[in-house]
């Protein structure tokens, strides 16, 4: 049966008047005229009395108007559903994300996208960069905010770096000082993430001890950095850690910049070719809102 039958079915029952009713649906009087006929014949009865001057409901057609008028309004409906699914407006958006990310500006952005859009149901998963990374690479996640390089073929959109600051003990014997040289740092007991987590971080933080002519003391491998800062206030050794780590703060540890500067950590957004969600791309364009605005 012909939804646009039904529809024409419905807007002449409701107007009882072919002339109102053709012109509802931006049709000619002919067309919608044929319309009732060829659904009238499918049906195998009579659902509109019309003469030269009037048009009423048969008892069939009174009948027959809640359910054609309810199924009408389903297709109307879903078609709406449809669009706000293109749209990126309803649906699910699977989100995966670094710790370090986290304490920047996603919690925004995602209380943002959750106002924005309130039938996109958002769930978050946490891990280590390589481990988006290879949920991106399943396809159990559809967006991921991760740390370059990646290894795999993954599509990235960059976002704003995070400097890199040395969170010491606040008894430490260089806490006063505003900014702190990385010479200054030898024979220092330090704190860093394995390797395998953040290889080109990892390679660049070793890097600025070298060029300043010393070889870090590493006692301890620790990860994510929000344990790396409870190791530092326990006075297992320093550290560097992102600022927005440093930001949300730590009782006992102070947060220092060094000279030279350390790298920054870069942040991007990643998902699977050949495309980002719908919904995908609504949260990246508030995710870089936020960005750029703080």
């Amino acid at each position: 049966m012909d939804i646009r039958s039904l529809a024409s079915f419905v807007a002449v029952a409701e107007e009882l008047h072919f002339g109102r009713a053709a012109r509802k649906l931006h049709l000619t009087q002919p067309a919608l005229s044929q319309r009732i006929r060829a659904l009238e014949h499918e049906i195998g009865v009579e659902l509109l009395v019309r003469d030269r001057r009037s048009v009423a409901l048969s008892a069939a057609g009174a009948a027959f108007l809640p359910a054609a008028r309810a199924a009408v309004e389903q297709v109307e409906l879903a078609r709406r559903a449809a669009l706000r699914a293109v749209r990126g407006e309803i649906g699910q958006l699977r989100l995966g994300f670094t710790v370090i990310a986290f304490f920047g500006a996603l919690p925004e952005a995602v209380r943002k996208f959750r106002t924005r859009y309130p039938d996109v149901a958002v769930k978050l998963s946490e891990m280590n960069s390589p481990s988006v990374e290879n949920a991106l690479a399943m396809g159990e996640i559809d967006l991921g905010i991760l740390h370059p390089p990646i290894s795999t073929n993954l599509i990235t959109s960059a976002l704003a770096p995070q400097r890199m600051l040395l969170a010491l003990p606040a008894r430490h014997r260089l806490a006063g000082k505003t900014t702190i040289a990385v010479s200054d740092l030898e024979d220092e007991p330090f704190l860093v993430a394995p390797r395998a987590v953040g290889p080109s971080i990892y390679d660049r933080l070793i890097g600025l001890f070298q060029r300043a002519g010393i070889s870090p003391r590493i006692v301890q491998e620790a990860t994510p950095a929000t344990t790396l800062c409870g190791l530092v206030a326990a006075g297992a050794g320093l550290g560097f850690v992102p600022e927005g780590i440093a930001h949300a703060g730590r009782p006992g540890v102070v947060f220092r910049s060094v000279r030279p500067a350390a790298p920054s950590l870069p942040m991007a957004a990643a998902w699977r070719s050949p495309s980002l969600s719908a919904s995908g791309e609504r949260f990246l364009e508030i995710v870089r809102t936020v960005t750029v605005r703080d």
